[in-house]
C-alpha cells in the first residue's frame, strides 16, 4: 500500500492530492469506511520510510509531497524535454538534441508500472507516455532538420508502427523515407496508413498527410531542405526563418566580390582567427578603396559554414558622405536582423546593447561591421564571447579595440602589381598584345586600389574603341582635385580614375550621377532618380544603367542603387562645382516632395482616419497603393525617409521635416524601431522649432508622444503630449488637441494613472465632437471605457461601449462597429452575462460582412477564449486562445501581446498545464516589465494563480502580494479583487485562517461593488471554503449555496482549484 501511497503522491508531486482520490488509489478501487484515519497511518509509516522526511505535508484534505528533479525521473524528464524544446524555439539545435535525447535515455519501460492503476495513475501514465511520444517526434524533427535522414528511418519505422494513428509521426517518416531516396517506400507506407484509416476509423488521412503525399509524388523540390516546423504551414526551408519562433538565422553577406585576387597573406591571418579560444575581433583597415569590405565579404563567403547560427552585416556608414550610423541605430538594426520586434529595443545604448549580447548568447555567429568610423561607434557592438567572430573594416586604425579588447589588426595595403595586372587582365578580357600591356600600364597607375582597377576596366571594356594607351595618357595627364589630394598617398590616382570615368560618360549621365550625390538616405531608386533628374522614371532607369556599367553606380539590389562612399564624395564635389544653388536647391524639393506625397499615400492607405496636417496638393500622377503596397514602400524607403526629415530638418526646406514625419506618424507607431522614430520627431521639433512653427511643432509633438508610448516611455510621453495638445490650441488645430489627449489616455493607463487618463478622455470626446468627427470619437470612447473597466466602473464602461458601437454605425466604420461589439462583449463577461457575451461575439463577423479588417481576428479569438473558458468550454477556450495567438505578427505591441498570451496562459491553466501556464504568464511579464501596468498585474495574478494550483504556495503568495499593491494604489479595482480572492485561497492553504478570513471578505466586498459577477462568484466560493475550515459549517453551505445560484445564473462553470 505504501508503494501505491507513493505512487499517487509523486503523479501528482508538488499538488494537494484529495483524501478521495488517495483512497482510491491504495486501495486499488474499494477503499474501507475507515480510509481516512488509515491513511494517516499509511503516510505515517510512509514518511519513516522516507528518513522521517517532512517533505510529505498536509493540506486542504489531502497530502502533498514535495520531490527535486534529481529525486524524481519523471521531473528531471519533463525538465529536460522543456529545455530541449525552448532551446529549439531559440535555434540552438544542437544543444536541444543533447537535452531530448538526455530525456529520452531516463525512459525504462512503462511508466508507473508496478502501481496499482488507479484512475489517477493510469491518466498520469498516458500523460507521460504522451510527452515521450512528443519528445521523440521533436528529437526526430530536430535531427531530420540537420540531415541525419538515413540514420532515422529504422527508428522512425518502429515509432509509426506503434503509434499508427499518429499522422505526423507518419509524415516525418515519409520525410525521412523521401530524403533516403526511397520514394517508392514513402508512398507506399502513406497507402498503408490512408488503408488503416479508412478501414479502422472510417475517415481520410489529415490535410498534412495528404500534402506530404502530394509532395513525395510530384518530386516537390522543397521537400529536400523544409523545415520540418514548418510542415503544417509555409514549409520554410531550414536555413530561413521558422514562422512562430523567436529568432532568426540571419544570413545578410552581401554577394561575393567577382574577381577577387591577391590578399592570401590577409587571408591566412583571418583563418587562423578561427581557432582562437578566446572572443576574435578581426579590424580590416586601410585607405577608401583599397578593397577592405571585398575582403570581408570574400572571407566571409568562405567561412559562412563554420558559423550555422548566422552571419550579420551592416554598414555603419564611417565614411559615406553623410552622419555615420549612431550606436543606438546599429543595435537597431542588428536586432531586428534577430527577429525582436521594434517595440522590444531599448532606447539605451547600453539596454540595447546588453539585450543584443542576449540575443547572440550561445549562438556561433559571423558578425561584420563595415565601414566603421570609430572605436566608440564598434563598442556598443561587440559581443564578447567565444561563439560570435566578429569582422571590422574601416578607413582608422580603431587603436582602442586593439587595446581594450584584443582585437587582430590586418592592415591593407595596395594590391601587388602582379595582382593588380591579373585582375585588370580578367575584367578586360584583352588578348595578349600591344593593348593587353598598355592595360598591365593602367593597372599600375591605378596604385593598388580593387576600386579604382575596377573603375579603369569598365572603362575599357564600355568603349571597346577606346586604345588603352590613349586612356592611359588620360589617366596620366588628368588634372588632379586639390582637395582631395593626400600628400605621398595613392587617393590622388583614383580621383584620377573618377575624373576620367565621368568624363567619358554622357552629359546627362554626368548630372544625374553628381545628383545623386544629394540623396541623404542610404540608397535610391529609378523613381527617386527620376525626381531628381526631372525625367522620367524610363529615362532615369537607362541612364543608371550607364552609371551601373561605368562603376559609378552600385545596383546591390533588384530595382535599388547606391553610391560607393568614395564616389559620394566625388559626386558631391562635381554638384558643388557644377550646380548652382538654386538647381541644388529645387532638385533636393522635387525629390522630397515625391517622398512627402508617396508617405502622405500611403498613410492614406494605411490609416486614413488618422488626424495629420494639411499637405500642398500634388499635381502630377497620383501615387495611390494598395494597404499591402503602402507596407511594402513604407519599408523599402525607411532609411531615406528618416534621413530626408533630418536633412530638410538642418538644410531645409525645413517645412518637409515636419509635414513628412507627420505623414509617417502611423507607420512609425506600428513598423519603426523606437531609436528611429524618436530621431525621426526630435528632428522635425527642431526644425519646427527654429523656423516658428507652432502647428508643424504641435505635429512634431504629437509623433514623439505617440512614440515614447510605443517605446514604453509613458512618463515622457506624457510631457510632450501635454506641449502637443497646447501647441495645437494655441495654432487653432482643434483636432490635434483630440488627438494628443487620445495619446495621454494610452500613456496614463499604461502607468496606473486611471483617473488623469479618464480627465484626457473626456477633453478628446469633446473636442471630437465639436468637430464632428465620428471615426476619432470611436477612438476615445474606446479608450473611456477601458479605463472605467480598469477602475472597476463596469456598467459605465459598457455605456462608453455601447456609445463606441453605435457611433462606429453611424460613421460607417466597419472596423469600429465590430471592436465597439467585442468590447461589449468582454465587459457583458465580466457582468456574468455570459449568454449576451457570446451573442456580441457572433454579431461580429455579421457586421464585417465578410470583409477583413486588420485586429478584428486577434480580438474576436481573444474574447471568444475568456468566455469559452468561463463557460467550462475548455477546448474551445483553448482553439480561440491559439488563433488569437496567430495573429500577433500583425500587431507587435507589447500590450496586446501580454493581453493575448494571459488569456491563453490562463486557459491551459484550467486544463491542468500549470507548468506551461507559468511559462507563458513568465513571457507575459518580460513582455510588460511594469511599464504596461495593467497587463504586467494581470499576468502576475494570472501567474500567482498557477503556482497556487501546483503547490507552490510561498511563490503564488508572494506574487499575489506583488500584483495587488499595483493594483490597489492605482485604482485598478478589477484586478484587485481578482488578487485578493488569490490571496485568500492561499493563505488557507497555508493554515492562516485569520488573514484568508479577512482577504476572503474584502475581496467579496470589492467584487460586488464593481459588479464584477465572475469575480464575486468566486470570492463566495472561498468565503466557504474559509468558513469550512473555520468550523462554521452552516456559513460555508450558505456561502457555498450563493456561490453555486451565482454560477448558475450566469451559465459559467467554477475554476478549478
Amino acid at each position: 500500500m505504501q508503494r501505491n501511497l507513493l505512487g499517487v503522491l509523486l503523479a501528482r508531486c508538488g499538488q494537494h492530492v484529495p483524501l478521495s482520490e488517495l483512497s482510491v488509489a491504495v486501495w486499488s478501487g474499494s477503499p474501507p469506511p475507515s480510509a481516512a484515519s488509515s491513511l494517516q497511518v499509511h503516510v505515517h509509516r510512509l514518511r519513516r520510510a522516507l528518513g522521517g522526511s517532512r517533505r510529505i505535508a498536509p493540506g486542504p484534505s489531502g497530502y502533498r509531497i514535495d520531490v527535486t528533479a534529481d529525486e524524481f525521473d519523471v521531473l528531471r524528464f519533463t525538465e529536460l524535454s522543456d529545455r530541449g524544446r525552448r532551446e529549439r524555439a531559440e535555434e540552438m539545435a544542437d544543444a536541444a538534441v543533447e537535452s531530448l535525447e538526455r530525456a529520452l535515455a531516463l525512459w525504462r519501460g512503462e511508466p508507473y508500472s508496478g502501481i496499482a492503476p488507479s484512475p489517477l495513475i493510469v491518466a498520469e501514465a498516458a500523460r507521460m507516455t504522451e510527452m515521450q511520444v512528443g519528445a521523440q517526434q521533436e528529437l526526430f524533427e530536430l535531427r531530420l532538420d540537420r540531415g541525419d535522414h538515413q540514420q532515422l528511418v529504422a527508428s522512425l519505422t518502429e515509432l509509426v508502427q506503434a503509434h499508427p494513428y499518429h499522422e505526423r509521426l507518419a509524415a516525418l517518416l515519409m520525410l525521412a523515407l523521401y530524403r533516403a531516396s526511397r520514394q517508392a517506400e514513402a508512398l507506399e507506407m502513406y497507402r498503408t496508413r490512408r488503408k488503416l484509416l479508412v478501414t479502422e476509423l472510417g475517415v481520410e488521412p489529415g490535410e498534412l498527410l495528404r500534402r506530404m503525399h502530394e509532395a513525395v509524388l510530384r518530386g516537390d523540390e522543397r521537400l529536400a531542405d523544409v523545415a520540418t516546423a514548418t510542415l503544417e504551414g509555409t514549409w520554410t526551408p531550414v536555413a530561413r526563418r521558422i514562422v512562430g519562433g523567436t529568432t532568426a538565422v540571419p544570413r545578410e553577406l552581401p554577394m561575393a566580390p567577382h574577381g577577387f585576387f591577391g590578399r592570401d597573406g590577409e587571408v591566412q591571418r583571418l583563418d587562423r582567427l578561427l581557432a582562437t579560444d578566446t572572443a576574435p575581433i578581426a579590424v580590416l583597415t586601410g585607405m577608401g578603396g583599397i578593397g577592405k569590405t571585398a575582403l570581408a565579404v570574400h572571407w566571409a563567403h568562405r567561412v559562412a559554414d563554420r558559423f550555422p547560427d548566422g552571419q550579420m552585416f551592416i554598414d555603419l556608414r564611417g565614411h559615406s558622405g553623410g552622419t555615420a550610423l549612431r550606436p543606438i541605430d546599429a543595435l537597431a538594426a542588428l536586432l531586428g536582423s534577430l527577429d525582436v520586434a521594434a517595440d522590444q529595443i531599448p532606447l539605451d545604448v547600453d539596454q540595447a546593447s546588453a539585450k543584443f549580447r542576449t540575443c547572440v548568447e550561445g549562438r556561433r555567429m559571423l558578425i561584420v561591421l563595415d565601414n566603421a568610423a570609430s572605436a566608440d561607434q564598434v563598442r556598443p557592438l561587440l559581443y564578447g564571447g567565444s561563439e560570435c567572430l566578429v569582422l571590422v573594416t574601416s578607413r582608422q586604425r580603431l587603436s582602442g579595440l586593439v587595446a581594450d579588447h584584443g582585437a587582430v589588426r590586418v592592415a591593407l595595403e595596395p594590391l601587388a602589381t602582379e595582382d593588380s595586372r591579373a585582375l585588370i587582365a580578367w575584367l578586360t578580357r584583352l588578348p595578349d598584345g600591344p593593348k593587353a600591356r598598355a592595360a598591365a600600364v593602367v593597372a599600375e597607375l591605378c596604385a593598388g586600389l580593387p576600386l579604382a582597377l575596377r573603375i579603369a576596366a569598365a572603362n575599357l571594356a564600355e568603349e571597346p574603341g577606346l586604345d588603352p594607351a590613349a586612356y592611359l595618357a588620360r589617366l596620366s595627364d588628368g588634372d588632379r582635385l586639390a582637395s582631395l589630394q593626400i600628400d605621398d598617398s595613392p587617393d590622388a590616382a583614383i580621383r584620377n580614375v573618377f575624373e576620367s570615368s565621368y568624363r567619358a560618360i554622357p552629359a546627362e549621365a554626368r548630372r544625374l550621377f553628381r545628383l545623386l550625390g544629394m540623396v541623404p538616405g542610404p540608397d535610391f531608386t529609378a523613381e527617386a532618380a527620376a525626381r531628381l533628374a526631372s525625367t522620367s522614371v524610363e529615362d532615369a532607369e537607362a541612364v543608371l544603367d550607364r552609371l551601373v556599367a561605368a562603376h559609378l553606380v552600385d545596383r546591390y539590389r533588384p530595382g535599388r542603387y547606391r553610391l560607393h562612399d568614395l564616389l559620394r564624395l566625388y559626386a558631391e564635389e562635381r554638384t558643388g562645382a557644377e550646380e548652382t544653388p538654386q538647381k541644388r536647391a529645387e532638385a533636393t524639393g522635387r525629390l522630397f516632395d515625391w517622398y512627402l506625397h508617396c508617405a502622405h499615400a500611403c498613410r492614406e492607405a494605411l490609416a486614413p482616419a488618422m488626424t495629420h496636417l494639411p499637405v500642398p496638393e500634388w499635381k502630377e500622377a497620383r501615387f495611390e497603393p494598395t494597404p499591402g503596397a503602402a507596407a511594402e514602400w513604407l519599408d523599402s524607403e525607411r532609411g531615406n525617409l528618416v534621413a530626408a526629415v533630418e536633412h530638410a530638418a538642418e538644410h531645409g526646406p525645413a517645412s518637409i521635416a515636419w509635414l513628412l514625419s507627420d505623414a509617417l506618424r502611423a507607420y512609425a507607431w506600428s513598423n519603426m524601431s523606437g531609436p528611429d522614430a524618436v530621431r525621426l520627431n526630435e528632428a522635425a521639433i527642431g526644425a519646427a522649432e527654429r523656423a516658428g512653427d507652432r502647428l508643424g511643432l504641435a505635429a512634431a509633438e504629437l509623433g514623439l508622444s505617440l512614440s515614447l508610448i510605443r517605446s514604453r516611455r509613458s512618463a515622457k510621453a506624457i510631457e510632450h503630449g501635454d506641449r502637443a495638445a497646447r501647441l495645437a490650441e494655441e495654432a487653432g488645430w482643434v483636432m490635434g488637441q483630440a488627438a494628443a489627449a487620445n495619446n495621454l489616455i494610452g500613456a496614463c493607463s499604461d502607468i496606473g494613472r486611471l483617473r488623469e487618463g479618464i480627465v484626457y478622455g473626456e477633453t478628446a470626446l469633446r473636442l471630437c465632437r465639436e468637430c464632428g468627427q465620428l471615426t476619432t470619437q470611436c477612438v476615445t470612447l474606446d479608450a473611456l471605457g477601458n479605463l472605467h473597466a480598469d477602475l472597476g466602473e463596469i456598467h459605465t464602461a459598457a455605456e462608453y461601449f455601447l456609445a463606441e458601437h453605435e457611433t462606429a454605425i453611424s460613421a460607417g466604420n466597419d472596423a469600429f462597429e465590430s471592436i465597439g461589439l467585442i468590447n461589449l462583449a468582454d465587459v457583458e463577461l465580466m457582468r456574468g452575462r455570459l449568454g449576451v457575451a457570446n451573442d456580441h461575439i457572433d454579431k461580429v463577423l455579421k457586421a464585417l460582412d465578410g470583409r477583413p479588417i486588420a485586429g478584428f481576428h486577434f480580438r474576436h479569438h481573444q474574447v471568444a477564449a475568456r468566455i469559452h473558458l468561463a463557460a467550462g468550454r475548455l477546448d474551445r477556450a483553448r482553439a480561440s486562445a491559439e488563433q488569437a495567438i496567430d495573429g500577433l505578427p500583425e500587431f507587435p505591441w507589447p500590450q496586446l501581446e501580454c493581453d493575448t498570451i494571459s488569456t491563453l496562459a490562463a486557459v491551459r491553466d484550467a486544463m491542468g498545464e500549470h507548468r506551461d501556464a507559468i511559462d507563458l504568464y513568465d513571457r507575459a511579464l518580460d513582455l510588460s516589465k511594469r511599464e504596461a501596468l495593467f497587463h504586467w498585474i494581470q499576468a502576475m495574478i494570472g501567474r500567482a494563480t498557477a503556482q497556487y494550483r501546483l503547490g507552490m504556495l510561498d511563490h503564488a503568495r508572494d506574487d499575489s502580494l506583488r500584483a495587488l499593491e499595483p493594483a490597489h494604489g492605482s485604482e485598478f479595482r478589477r484586478f484587485e479583487g481578482e488578487a485578493l480572492n488569490v490571496i485568500a485561497k492561499i493563505e488557507l492553504a497555508l493554515e492562516r485562517p485569520a488573514d484568508a478570513d479577512k482577504h476572503a471578505e474584502l475581496a467579496l466586498r470589492l467584487n460586488r461593488e464593481t459588479g464584477y459577477r465572475l469575480a464575486e462568484a468566486e470570492s463566495l466560493h472561498v468565503n466557504g471554503d474559509v468558513r469550512e475550515a473555520a468550523g462554521d459549517s452552516e456559513g460555508a453551505r450558505r456561502y457555498r449555496r450563493e456561490a453555486r445560484d451565482l454560477y448558475d445564473e450566469m451559465g459559467a462553470v467554477p475554476p478549478p482549484d
